[in-house]
Protein backbone atom coordinates (compact mmCIF):
# COMPACT_ATOMS: atom_id res chain seq x y z
CA UNK A 1 0.00 0.00 0.00
CA UNK A 2 1.25 3.71 -1.24
CA UNK A 3 2.06 6.04 1.29
CA UNK A 4 -0.80 8.47 -0.12
CA UNK A 5 -3.26 5.86 0.44
CA UNK A 6 -2.30 4.07 3.51
CA UNK A 7 -3.80 4.62 6.87
CA UNK A 8 -1.51 6.52 9.45
CA UNK A 9 -1.90 6.54 13.31
CA UNK A 10 0.41 9.77 14.12
CA UNK A 11 1.06 10.28 17.46
CA UNK A 12 2.29 14.03 18.50
CA UNK A 13 4.89 13.74 21.62
CA UNK A 14 6.24 16.94 23.43
CA UNK A 15 8.11 16.74 26.70
CA UNK A 16 7.71 19.06 29.59
CA UNK A 17 9.03 19.80 32.83
CA UNK A 18 7.22 22.33 34.91
CA UNK A 19 6.26 24.99 32.24
CA UNK A 20 2.27 25.18 32.16
CA UNK A 21 2.11 28.25 30.02
CA UNK A 22 4.09 27.31 26.99
CA UNK A 23 2.57 23.52 27.16
CA UNK A 24 -1.06 25.30 27.34
CA UNK A 25 0.13 27.20 24.65
CA UNK A 26 1.18 24.58 22.52
CA UNK A 27 -1.81 22.09 23.80
CA UNK A 28 -4.35 24.79 22.47
CA UNK A 29 -2.30 25.39 18.93
CA UNK A 30 -3.09 21.38 18.84
CA UNK A 31 -6.20 21.52 18.81
CA UNK A 32 -7.00 23.60 16.14
CA UNK A 33 -5.02 21.62 14.17
CA UNK A 34 -5.98 20.73 10.61
CA UNK A 35 -6.18 17.07 10.26
CA UNK A 36 -4.95 15.60 7.12
CA UNK A 37 -7.03 12.75 5.43
CA UNK A 38 -6.97 9.12 6.25
CA UNK A 39 -4.50 10.13 9.42
CA UNK A 40 -6.00 9.39 12.70
CA UNK A 41 -3.72 11.32 15.51
CA UNK A 42 -3.01 10.75 19.44
CA UNK A 43 -1.69 13.73 21.21
CA UNK A 44 0.84 12.46 23.93
CA UNK A 45 2.31 14.70 26.45
CA UNK A 46 5.42 13.35 28.38
CA UNK A 47 6.46 14.96 31.55
CA UNK A 48 9.99 14.20 32.44
CA UNK A 49 9.75 14.83 36.53
CA UNK A 50 8.97 12.89 40.04
CA UNK A 51 5.41 13.42 40.44
CA UNK A 52 2.20 14.36 38.23
CA UNK A 53 2.31 18.50 37.49
CA UNK A 54 0.60 19.08 34.43
CA UNK A 55 -1.92 16.41 34.56
CA UNK A 56 -4.97 18.75 35.76
CA UNK A 57 -4.19 21.06 33.30
CA UNK A 58 -4.58 18.00 30.25
CA UNK A 59 -7.43 16.84 31.74
CA UNK A 60 -8.91 20.51 31.45
CA UNK A 61 -7.91 21.36 27.74
CA UNK A 62 -9.02 18.02 26.71
CA UNK A 63 -12.98 18.28 25.65
CA UNK A 64 -11.12 20.75 23.05
CA UNK A 65 -9.64 17.86 21.37
CA UNK A 66 -12.71 16.52 20.10
CA UNK A 67 -11.91 14.54 17.13
CA UNK A 68 -8.72 13.13 18.47
CA UNK A 69 -7.19 11.34 21.50
CA UNK A 70 -5.42 13.46 23.92
CA UNK A 71 -3.28 11.24 26.49
CA UNK A 72 -0.82 11.85 29.24
CA UNK A 73 2.44 9.76 30.07
CA UNK A 74 4.83 10.60 33.24
CA UNK A 75 8.17 9.92 33.02
CA UNK A 76 9.73 9.59 36.07
CA UNK A 77 13.24 9.04 35.23
CA UNK A 78 15.25 12.42 35.02
CA UNK A 79 17.07 13.29 31.70
CA UNK A 80 15.29 14.19 28.48
CA UNK A 81 16.26 11.19 26.51
CA UNK A 82 14.58 9.15 28.85
CA UNK A 83 11.45 11.33 28.02
CA UNK A 84 11.57 10.65 24.35
CA UNK A 85 12.60 7.29 24.65
CA UNK A 86 9.47 6.88 26.47
CA UNK A 87 7.39 8.59 24.21
CA UNK A 88 8.48 6.26 21.63
CA UNK A 89 7.31 3.33 23.72
CA UNK A 90 4.13 4.85 24.23
CA UNK A 91 3.59 5.47 20.35
CA UNK A 92 4.64 1.72 19.45
CA UNK A 93 2.42 0.35 22.17
CA UNK A 94 -0.67 2.49 20.84
CA UNK A 95 0.00 1.23 17.03
CA UNK A 96 1.31 4.43 15.50
CA UNK A 97 3.28 4.48 12.01
CA UNK A 98 4.77 7.99 12.73
CA UNK A 99 6.01 9.79 15.73
CA UNK A 100 6.16 13.48 15.72
CA UNK A 101 8.07 15.67 18.52
CA UNK A 102 7.64 19.35 19.44
CA UNK A 103 8.86 21.26 22.22
CA UNK A 104 6.53 22.02 25.02
CA UNK A 105 7.87 26.10 24.32
CA UNK A 106 6.68 26.15 20.97
CA UNK A 107 3.21 26.45 18.84
CA UNK A 108 2.01 25.21 15.50
CA UNK A 109 0.40 26.56 12.92
CA UNK A 110 -3.10 25.04 11.71
CA UNK A 111 -1.39 23.89 8.87
CA UNK A 112 1.79 22.23 10.10
CA UNK A 113 0.50 18.74 10.31
CA UNK A 114 -0.72 18.71 6.74
CA UNK A 115 2.42 20.34 5.43
CA UNK A 116 4.58 18.27 7.42
CA UNK A 117 2.49 14.99 6.50
CA UNK A 118 2.04 15.51 2.42
CA UNK A 119 6.47 15.93 3.05
CA UNK A 120 6.26 12.36 4.16
CA UNK A 121 3.93 11.02 1.83
CA UNK A 122 6.14 12.92 -1.19
CA UNK A 123 9.26 11.23 0.10
CA UNK A 124 10.77 8.30 0.55
CA UNK A 125 12.39 9.65 4.29
CA UNK A 126 12.06 7.57 7.82
CA UNK A 127 12.63 10.54 9.24
CA UNK A 128 11.86 14.53 8.77
CA UNK A 129 12.84 17.81 9.65
CA UNK A 130 11.39 21.33 9.37
CA UNK A 131 12.00 24.97 10.34
CA UNK A 132 12.06 26.67 13.80
CA UNK A 133 11.40 30.03 13.93
CA UNK A 134 11.66 32.11 17.47
CA UNK A 135 8.41 34.04 18.78
CA UNK A 136 9.10 36.96 20.76
CA UNK A 137 7.41 36.51 24.22
CA UNK A 138 5.03 38.93 25.56
CA UNK A 139 6.63 40.03 28.76
CA UNK A 140 8.43 43.37 29.03
CA UNK A 141 11.92 43.08 27.91
CA UNK A 142 14.96 45.51 28.61
CA UNK A 143 16.79 46.63 25.65
CA UNK A 144 19.71 43.92 26.00
CA UNK A 145 17.13 41.46 25.63
CA UNK A 146 14.94 43.00 22.85
CA UNK A 147 18.96 43.49 21.08
CA UNK A 148 19.35 39.30 21.80
CA UNK A 149 16.16 38.43 20.57
CA UNK A 150 16.54 40.06 17.00
CA UNK A 151 20.24 38.40 16.60
CA UNK A 152 18.10 34.78 17.95
CA UNK A 153 15.44 35.79 15.40
CA UNK A 154 18.06 36.83 12.77
CA UNK A 155 19.96 33.20 13.61
CA UNK A 156 16.53 31.32 13.04
CA UNK A 157 15.74 32.43 10.11
CA UNK A 158 20.08 32.06 8.47
CA UNK A 159 19.31 28.17 9.79
CA UNK A 160 16.45 28.13 7.83
CA UNK A 161 17.59 29.70 4.80
CA UNK A 162 20.90 27.59 4.78
CA UNK A 163 18.63 24.26 5.20
CA UNK A 164 16.32 25.27 2.32
CA UNK A 165 19.15 25.12 0.17
CA UNK A 166 20.65 22.20 1.59
CA UNK A 167 17.63 20.05 2.45
CA UNK A 168 15.03 18.80 0.75
CA UNK A 169 12.35 16.21 0.22
CA UNK A 170 15.18 13.93 -1.46
CA UNK A 171 17.49 14.18 1.44
CA UNK A 172 19.41 16.05 4.05
CA UNK A 173 23.46 16.66 3.33
CA UNK A 174 24.52 18.95 5.52
CA UNK A 175 21.44 19.66 7.84
CA UNK A 176 20.82 17.82 11.09
CA UNK A 177 17.20 16.84 11.96
CA UNK A 178 16.65 17.48 16.05
CA UNK A 179 12.97 16.56 17.74
CA UNK A 180 12.00 20.45 17.98
CA UNK A 181 9.98 19.99 14.81
CA UNK A 182 10.75 16.16 13.60
CA UNK A 183 8.59 12.93 12.35
CA UNK A 184 10.06 9.64 11.88
CA UNK A 185 8.44 6.29 11.57
CA UNK A 186 8.46 4.04 14.40
CA UNK A 187 10.11 1.18 13.31
CA UNK A 188 12.99 2.73 13.55
CA UNK A 189 12.94 1.88 16.38
CA UNK A 190 10.89 -1.14 16.97
CA UNK A 191 12.93 -2.39 13.67
CA UNK A 192 16.24 -0.32 12.89
CA UNK A 193 16.59 -0.33 16.76
CA UNK A 194 17.78 3.51 17.16
CA UNK A 195 16.98 4.98 20.11
CA UNK A 196 17.82 8.48 22.37
CA UNK A 197 21.30 7.58 24.45
CA UNK A 198 19.96 7.71 27.55
CA UNK A 199 23.71 8.01 28.79
CA UNK A 200 23.65 11.54 27.74
CA UNK A 201 20.75 12.30 30.35
CA UNK A 202 21.52 15.93 30.90
CA UNK A 203 23.83 16.82 27.93
CA UNK A 204 21.59 17.67 24.95
CA UNK A 205 22.72 16.54 21.77
CA UNK A 206 20.57 13.13 21.69
CA UNK A 207 18.47 13.85 18.42
CA UNK A 208 21.86 14.63 16.84
CA UNK A 209 23.09 11.29 17.59
CA UNK A 210 20.09 10.04 16.70
CA UNK A 211 20.02 11.57 13.33
CA UNK A 212 23.86 10.38 12.69
CA UNK A 213 22.50 6.72 13.38
CA UNK A 214 19.73 6.95 11.22
CA UNK A 215 21.98 8.35 8.27
CA UNK A 216 25.28 6.19 9.24
CA UNK A 217 22.36 3.15 8.39
CA UNK A 218 21.92 4.83 4.99
CA UNK A 219 17.98 5.43 5.66
CA UNK A 220 16.35 8.23 3.68
CA UNK A 221 15.99 11.38 5.22
CA UNK A 222 14.15 14.30 3.90
CA UNK A 223 13.29 18.20 4.70
CA UNK A 224 9.69 19.60 3.92
CA UNK A 225 10.42 23.70 4.03
CA UNK A 226 6.96 24.92 4.83
CA UNK A 227 6.06 22.87 8.07
CA UNK A 228 7.62 25.52 10.19
CA UNK A 229 6.74 25.77 14.11
CA UNK A 230 6.74 29.07 16.55
CA UNK A 231 9.03 28.25 19.90
CA UNK A 232 8.60 31.69 22.03
CA UNK A 233 11.73 32.62 23.68
CA UNK A 234 11.38 33.15 27.60
CA UNK A 235 12.96 36.65 28.89
CA UNK A 236 15.64 34.41 30.84
CA UNK A 237 17.27 33.47 27.82
CA UNK A 238 17.51 36.38 26.06
CA UNK A 239 21.10 37.32 27.83
CA UNK A 240 24.61 36.83 26.80
CA UNK A 241 25.32 34.58 29.44
CA UNK A 242 22.73 31.89 28.64
CA UNK A 243 23.73 31.89 25.31
CA UNK A 244 26.84 31.82 25.65
CA UNK A 245 26.73 28.95 28.43
CA UNK A 246 24.07 26.59 25.84
CA UNK A 247 26.57 27.53 23.05
CA UNK A 248 29.13 25.88 25.40
CA UNK A 249 27.28 22.89 26.47
CA UNK A 250 26.57 22.14 22.79
CA UNK A 251 30.02 22.35 22.04
CA UNK A 252 31.05 20.55 24.63
CA UNK A 253 29.11 17.60 24.04
CA UNK A 254 29.44 17.79 19.87
CA UNK A 255 32.96 17.60 20.19
CA UNK A 256 32.70 14.68 22.32
CA UNK A 257 30.39 12.90 20.29
CA UNK A 258 32.40 13.49 17.21
CA UNK A 259 35.31 12.14 18.72
CA UNK A 260 33.58 9.00 20.78
CA UNK A 261 34.28 10.65 24.43
CA UNK A 262 38.39 10.41 23.21
CA UNK A 263 38.94 14.44 23.41
CA UNK A 264 42.59 15.28 23.15
CA UNK A 265 44.59 18.51 22.50
CA UNK A 266 46.16 18.18 19.15
CA UNK A 267 47.82 20.54 16.43
CA UNK A 268 44.24 20.51 14.72
CA UNK A 269 41.96 21.29 17.46
CA UNK A 270 44.53 23.78 18.95
CA UNK A 271 44.46 25.66 16.01
CA UNK A 272 41.09 26.03 15.07
CA UNK A 273 40.31 27.05 19.01
CA UNK A 274 43.15 29.84 18.15
CA UNK A 275 41.32 30.96 14.64
CA UNK A 276 38.08 31.22 16.47
CA UNK A 277 39.90 33.41 19.34
CA UNK A 278 40.59 35.61 16.55
CA UNK A 279 37.08 35.73 14.89
CA UNK A 280 36.20 36.72 18.38
CA UNK A 281 38.67 39.57 18.74
CA UNK A 282 37.37 40.75 15.32
CA UNK A 283 33.61 40.56 16.42
CA UNK A 284 34.23 42.38 19.74
CA UNK A 285 36.11 45.18 17.71
CA UNK A 286 33.60 45.54 15.28
CA UNK A 287 30.42 45.44 17.75
CA UNK A 288 29.75 48.94 18.23
CA UNK A 289 29.78 49.26 13.91
CA UNK A 290 27.32 46.70 13.75
CA UNK A 291 24.78 47.93 16.40
CA UNK A 292 25.05 44.69 18.17
CA UNK A 293 23.59 42.44 15.52
CA UNK A 294 26.69 40.34 16.19
CA UNK A 295 26.17 40.14 19.98
CA UNK A 296 24.67 36.25 19.77
CA UNK A 297 27.63 35.75 17.87
CA UNK A 298 30.20 36.99 19.96
CA UNK A 299 28.25 35.04 22.78
CA UNK A 300 28.23 31.65 20.57
CA UNK A 301 31.89 31.92 19.65
CA UNK A 302 32.69 32.52 23.21
CA UNK A 303 30.86 29.56 23.95
CA UNK A 304 32.14 27.15 21.21
CA UNK A 305 35.82 27.86 22.60
CA UNK A 306 34.90 27.44 26.37
CA UNK A 307 33.46 24.12 25.13
CA UNK A 308 36.32 22.09 23.41
CA UNK A 309 38.42 23.65 25.95
CA UNK A 310 36.16 22.40 28.76
CA UNK A 311 36.07 18.98 27.21
CA UNK A 312 39.70 18.31 26.89
CA UNK A 313 39.80 19.43 30.30
CA UNK A 314 37.46 16.73 31.13
CA UNK A 315 34.35 18.63 31.91
CA UNK A 316 30.72 17.63 30.48
CA UNK A 317 27.86 19.37 29.27
CA UNK A 318 24.86 19.62 31.67
CA UNK A 319 22.36 21.63 29.57
CA UNK A 320 19.33 20.07 30.36
CA UNK A 321 19.84 19.40 34.21
CA UNK A 322 17.57 22.38 34.72
CA UNK A 323 15.13 24.32 32.98
CA UNK A 324 14.15 27.83 32.23
CA UNK A 325 10.61 29.27 31.13
CA UNK A 326 6.96 28.96 32.29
Amino acid sequence: MSRKNKQLLACVATLTRQRPKMLEALLRSWSSLMIPEKVKVTFLVVENDTEERSKDLIETLRPAFKNCDLVYALETEPGIPFARNRAATESIEIGSDLLLFVDDDEEVPRDWLQKIIQGYRNSEAKLIGAPLRARRPKEHLTFLQKLMFTNLKSRYRKKERRASRRASLEGTTGVTIVTNNWLAETSLFSEHNIWFDESMRHTGGTDSKFYAEVTAKRISTAWVQGAHVYETIPPERLSFLYQYGRARDQSNTNFRRKNNGTVRLNLIVLTSILIKLIAVIGLILTLPITAGRTLMTLARALGWIAGRIGAIAGSRSTLYSSTTGN
